[in-house]
Formats: C-alpha cells, sequence, structure tokens
C-alpha cells in the first residue's frame, strides 16, 4: 500500500479518536468526575485503519502530531515515538489496544490493566512482552467449546437431507420423469438459502443491539424444531415449508463470526477462525453419512426397527432426529454456559446494573458503585438514555472496505460451489462425451481423502502460516492456486488418453492419472482453506464493532443469495 494512503488513514483515525477522547475529557470536567476513572475507547476507525499497517514514523504523522498539540518542535513527539518502537503509538490509541508483532491492533480485554494515580494507564509488562513476542492469547475454551458445537450442528441439520432427498421426492408420487424429480430437488435445497437470505441481515442487526446469544438460541432450537419437521414430510409442501422455516430462524453463521470476532484478538483470531472452518467441516461430512446410513431404518435394520410402525410410516425421521438432537444438545450448553461477547450489550448491562446500586444505596454514597455525587448518576443517566437512543444500523453504516471483503467472499462461494457442482458430473460422464468416466466410488475416495487433507490444513497448517503470512496476502495466494487447477482439470481427459499411450501397464495408467488428479484436488481444497477462512476474518476485521453483526448478516445475506442460485440451477451446469 502507498505510503502516502498510509499516512492519510493513520491521520483520519487519529483525529477521530482525538475528537472522540476530548469530548469525554469535556464531559468529566463538566460533571466533574475522577480522572481515575478512564473512559474506555474503542474507536472502530482505529482499529480498521491501522489493522495491516507497518508502524513505522513518517513526516505526516509527525506534522499531524505538532499540528494537533500546537507546537513546531521534534519535543512535541512523545520520545518512545522517535525510537520507532511498537509502543510508540500507545500515547494516541485507546486505552484498551496494543500493538503486537503482527502489525495488527489488538483489543487487550485479558491484559491486566492498573490505574495509576496520575490516570496513565499502565499494562502488565508481562502481558505486553508476550504479545511483543508474538504469543497467541489462550482462546476462552468453554466459549469455543459452545462455539464449536453450534458449528457443527449448523450444516449437521441443514445437510442431512442430501442422501435420501431423492428418495423421499420419488415416495410423494410427484412425478416419474427423473428430471422434474431433480427440479423438486432443487427446489428443496434452495428455499433454504433463500429464506435465509431474508432474515439473515435482520439477525445480524438484531444481535448488535440484544447480543449474540439470543441470536444463537434462536437458531439452534429453530434448527431442532425444523430437521423433525422435515422428517415428519408426506408432501413436497409440507417439506418445502420445513426447510424455509429452518432458512428463517437460522442467522447462526453471520452472528457466530461476530461471537468468534468479539471473544478473540489478533494474536488468535486465525485459530479461532480455523476451527469455525474445521467443525463446519466435520458437520459437512458427518451429515450426509448419517443420512444414508440412518434413512428407511425398518428395511436396513430388520432386527432393531423391524415392529416400528412409525418409523415405517416416516422412513426418513430416524436421521432427522438424530440430526436435531445435536443443536438441541447445542441450545441447553449454550442456555446454561454460553456467556454474551457484544461489548455494547454488555456496557449497557454494566451500566443499569451501577444505575440500580446507586439508586438504592442514595445520592450521597459510594463504596462499590465508584459514583460519589448527583453529577456522577446524571452522567451515568446520560450514557443510559444514549445507549437506548442508538439507532439500527443501515447500509450506510457498512464501509467501501466491509462491502470489497463481502463481494470477494460471495464470490469465492460462488464458483467453489459451482467447482463442487460440475466435479462429480465430469468424473462420471462418459470418456467419448469428454468426462472421465470413472464410477461412484471413484469420486468419493477422491472427496474424503481431500476432505480430510483440508481439516488437516484448515486445523493445523492455516493458524500457523498465519503468523508469517497476513491474512490478506493468504487470500490473493489463495486465488493464485485456483488459476492453475481450473485451466488443468478439462485436461485431465487428455492426460488419461496420454498416459494410455505411453505406460503399458493398465495398473500403472491408473495410478498415474490418480495421482494427477488427486494433486489438482489437493491444492483445490488447500486453496478453499486458505480463501474461505481469510475472508471470514477479513470480513470481520473491516467492520466497526457497532455494526460488526449486521456486516457479518449482510455477508451470510449475499452468500445465501449465492448458493441458493446455484443450488436452484445446477442442473444447468
Amino acid at each position: 500500500m502507498n505510503q502516502d494512503v498510509l499516512s492519510r488513514s493513520y491521520t483520519d483515525s487519529l483525529n477521530s479518536y482525538l475528537s472522540q477522547r476530548q469530548q469525554e475529557e469535556d464531559h468529566m470536567n463538566h460533571y466533574g468526575m475522577s480522572n481515575n476513572r478512564r473512559p474506555s475507547y474503542t474507536n472502530a476507525s482505529v482499529h480498521s485503519n491501522l489493522s495491516n499497517m507497518i508502524i513505522s514514523q513518517t513526516p505526516s504523522m509527525t506534522d499531524y502530531y505538532q499540528s494537533m498539540t500546537g507546537s513546531s518542535s521534534a519535543d512535541a513527539v512523545p520520545p518512545p515515538y522517535h525510537s520507532v518502537k511498537r509502543e510508540s503509538v500507545s500515547e494516541f490509541l485507546p486505552e484498551n489496544a496494543i500493538l503486537s508483532r503482527s502489525n495488527t491492533i489488538t483489543t487487550a480485554a485479558s491484559i491486566p490493566y492498573h490505574g495509576g494515580d496520575d490516570g496513565d494507564s499502565n499494562y502488565d509488562a508481562e502481558a505486553i512482552a508476550a504479545y511483543d513476542d508474538d504469543e497467541p492469547t489462550p482462546l476462552p475454551r468453554l466459549q469455543m467449546f459452545i462455539v464449536c458445537i453450534i458449528l457443527f450442528s449448523e450444516p449437521l441439520t441443514s445437510t442431512i437431507l442430501f442422501p435420501f432427498i431423492y428418495f423421499m421426492l420419488k415416495d410423494f408420487n410427484l412425478s416419474d420423469d427423473e428430471t422434474e424429480i431433480g427440479a423438486y430437488a432443487g427446489w428443496i435445497t434452495s428455499i433454504f438459502f433463500f429464506a435465509q437470505l431474508c432474515t439473515a441481515m435482520q439477525f445480524g442487526k438484531y444481535s448488535d443491539k440484544h447480543g449474540r446469544r439470543p441470536v444463537l438460541l434462536l437458531g439452534l432450537i429453530g434448527n431442532s424444531i425444523s430437521a423433525c419437521s422435515f422428517g415428519l414430510s408426506k408432501s413436497i409442501w409440507w417439506a418445502m415449508g420445513s426447510r424455509a422455516f429452518c432458512g428463517l430462524v437460522n442467522g447462526n453463521a453471520g452472528v457466530a463470526r461476530s461471537m468468534l470476532t468479539e471473544i478473540t484478538d489478533a494474536t488468535n483470531r486465525a485459530t479461532a477462525f480455523s476451527l469455525f472452518g474445521f467443525c463446519w467441516g466435520i458437520g459437512i461430512i458427518a451429515s450426509p453419512a448419517l443420512g444414508g446410513y440412518l434413512c428407511n431404518p425398518v428395511e436396513r435394520f430388520p432386527g432393531l426397527f423391524g415392529g416400528n410402525a412409525f418409523l415405517k410410516e416416516y422412513p426418513y425421521f430416524l436421521p432427522c432426529f438424530v440430526s436435531s438432537l445435536g443443536s438441541l444438545f447445542g441450545f441447553f450448553i449454550g442456555y446454561f454456559y454460553l456467556k454474551e461477547s457484544n461489548p455494547a450489550v454488555l456496557a449497557r448491562r454494566e451500566a443499569q446494573e451501577q444505575g440500580e446500586r446507586q439508586a438504592l444505596l442514595g445520592p450521597g454514597s459510594s463504596g462499590e458503585t465508584g459514583y460519589s455525587n448527583d453529577d456522577d448518576l446524571d452522567h451515568l443517566k446520560h450514557q443510559q438514555q444514549q445507549a437506548q437512543d442508538i439507532t439500527p444500523p443501515t447500509l450506510s453504516a457498512v464501509t467501501k472496505t466491509s462491502y470489497i471483503a463481502i463481494f470477494g467472499y460471495a464470490v469465492f462461494a460462488f464458483h467453489a460451489m459451482v467447482f463442487d457442482e460440475v466435479l462429480p458430473l465430469y468424473f462420471s460422464t462418459p470418456r467419448y462425451a469428454g468426462g472421465l468416466g470413472t464410477d461412484a466410488t471413484e469420486i468419493a475416495k477422491a472427496l474424503s481423502i481431500a476432505g480430510l487433507q483440508q481439516l488437516v490444513a484448515q486445523f493445523a497448517i492455516y493458524p500457523r502460516l498465519n503468523r508469517y503470512i497476513p491474512t490478506l496476502a493468504m487470500a490473493r495466494l489463495a486465488l493464485c492456486l485456483f488459476f492453475p487447477v481450473y485451466i488443468l482439470f478439462p485436461e485431465l481427459t487428455t492426460l488419461r488418453n496420454w498416459l494410455e499411450t505411453i505406460l503399458p501397464s493398465a495398473t500403472s495408467q491408473i495410478w498415474a492419472f490418480r495421482a494427477a488428479y488427486m494433486i489438482l484436488i489437493s491444492v483445490r481444497y488447500f486453496g478453499c482453506c486458505l480463501a474461505f477462512t481469510s475472508m471470514m476474518v477479513l470480513v470481520s476485521n473491516s467492520a466497526d464493532p457497532s455494526v460488526l453483526g449486521f456486516v457479518n448478516g449482510l455477508c451470510q445475506s449475499c452468500l445465501s443469495l449465492v448458493r441458493g442460485f446455484g443450488k436452484y440451477n445446477r442442473s444447468f451446469l
């Protein structure tokens, strides 16, 4: 990025922060508040504009600070700034943010803070040294465990129908035409995404105002109910209604990304979002296996379910019910142990609790509340009123950077979905028609191996790689990996014909051909690991904390749109 652009971005952010700080200090002086109770500054523009900036001394930054302080001498610049250390901008940054070696602003919610008598911020030296040494902050284990359950149960319920949807539609006696049955299957699978498109932004907006926790719990219980309802389907309208209901109440993907952003910092966010992809991938792998294994249990397991009249009447209820148990378990453990992560909601609750304590103890009391006079209580009421007057976010509140990141994420999702739909057709199409002419077992083995390789890359490789390569660079690297894969894949037919002419043994021909397409599939799946995880992080990092849920909801709406059209039009691909 151009140095002048970085400097201009920095000065704009610094101006916004200093203006905010001046207003807060004027308000504190007006009410006679103590300087020992310093407000928490979380200016999002500082976080956003400096998230990928290499801290270095530039003339424009120096001139800007001198103009803000009214000084023209070099003494106006703080001494650490001359030495170009990471702490050199600590005088300008919010009190709850520090810099790490990865050139990002890190919310220091977990860093010990000691308020001095002089009002200066004194972060624990060992904690700052840990960040300077680039040591990842430990993830909150219980909260991550609950979020992982949520992420695992999402694809478990949404993809459980794929193995048996064709047979379910045939049981509805809609048509004997295979083409029409395929169209009906496209409607049922795509209506989930179109329904989610209608509500994803609204759930994100709701989570910004009322918290992430209630939205996640609603999505989990909605998943459980809709999965059981789908298993009871005896007509296409009931099946479509159940899938639509699942999409309408399901905003968990975008809200879960918002929660992961809020409970992590720059040192461990890559690991957290890698777990996001890991759990999602496990759910996608396990769900079709359960759906295919447990459907029609009366015929498959006559010794166990042979006399069960209910399962004979509803042969697809058992896999749907088993998948709903995952969401139900996630709901109960989330209800008792999942904590709210939205900082605005937490601050509002804290202000309300302090206001209640002050009202009970009386206007002249102090102590645990920390308020010593009526002016402080008036200030608290003023803050509560401001929190209640927050207007819901709109599309105009989304930054240009967020729009670009969301657009890139949607493009990645679209071409990945197109490739996933076309790949089985390419493998199964006869060779005389331009395909590879393999059977279903061949492609199943290839995709299983590639899926396991992607899980390893998601969980073990990506977090370590991200410590040396910036997130945006990893997304660009993924784009570079896709180009050769998509160019070379159609040439596998030519390669197979060529191998038959130069290799005498049929066994050597098969294994050379398998090695060729497995290399391409593995590179492509590794690119998907880099692309999707990086795009999730970029979208979350680009958002202002006050509209984080709305931005992730908008992103989820865009993903639902491209996936819905892709699933509906897959027969044309």
